[in-house]
């Protein structure tokens, strides 16, 4: 891991050799626009029933998430001795990952959409499931555990875009939420509590402006494995968690 200047940190990235990528169109009726999918697959796994679902940071897509490494993070994950499982990603877009007042609900497209496609690729009834994300996507990795708390093996997120309040948040990005009450009602810190004694794993830098939602995530789940570490809110810093938030979900699945 190479350290760089003002404490960020970057990984190289593995190559990608033992995984293939497919790609599609996710039908959905809950957003405007097209949201594409990848998925990452172990070549020569037939019948895969593991799935990590990854949402990206706000304005990413499935390839930008793809390019940025996770393939190769994945390889190298079964060149030591992973258990298989396949990674799908999705068009994070901007909207939050929870239900908005213009009518976009990419929490849906995340929970219900996404792993309707995924069974259906993989030709599987069910699927174990566990959930990532990233910034904006972590956020609404971890709203859809705390909605469903039984349902993923693992959570695992890098920097996941918490707000301790309303007020907090119009003074940062300022439009995640409709109003004060869209805030209450899609509050991450507010139902953490679901998530206590599940396997949650948090990563975020030091110099991740989002670390006093995490640190308040955290005080409210105790349970939660939250690694603080040299880093900031980049892409080099989602490279340098991506083996360790793998290796958690892989052993759980």
């Amino acid at each position: 891991m190479a350290v760089r200047e003002y404490g960020c940190i970057d990984t190289p990235v593995p190559p990608p050799t033992g995984v293939h990528v497919m790609r599609g169109v996710i039908p959905t009726r809950h957003v405007a626009t097209v949201v594409h999918y990848a998925l990452i697959v172990p070549d020569g796994v037939r019948g895969i029933d593991r799935v990590a679902y990854l949402l990206p940071g706000r304005g990413s897509d499935a390839n930008a998430a793809v390019a940025l490494g996770l393939d190769g993070f994945l390889a190298e994950y079964l060149r030591a001795g992973g258990r298989p499982f396949a990674l799908a990603v999705m068009d994070a877009g901007e909207s939050y990952f929870h239900p908005r007042a213009s009518g976009e609900d990419r929490l849906t497209v995340a929970t219900v959409e996404l792993p309707r496609i995924v069974r259906h690729v993989f030709g599987v009834s069910r699927v174990h499931e566990a959930i990532m994300g990233q910034s904006m996507g972590g956020y609404g990795a971890l709203l859809a555990a705390e909605r469903e708390p039984q349902r993923y093996r693992a959570v695992a997120v890098a920097g996941p875009a918490i707000f301790p309040s309303y007020d907090d948040e119009r003074r940062s990005v300022g439009d995640a939420f409709d109003s004060p009450a869209d805030f209450a009602r899609y509050d991450v810190l507010a139902r953490a509590r679901s998530l206590r004694g599940r396997p949650v794993s948090i990563w975020c830098g030091r110099r991740d402006p989002f670390l006093p939602g995490v640190s308040a995530f955290a005080r409210v789940c105790p349970t939660a494995e939250v690694h603080v570490k040299p880093g900031c809110h980049d892409d080099g810093f989602w490279r340098a968690s991506a083996a360790s938030l793998l290796q958690f979900v892989g052993a759980r699945l």
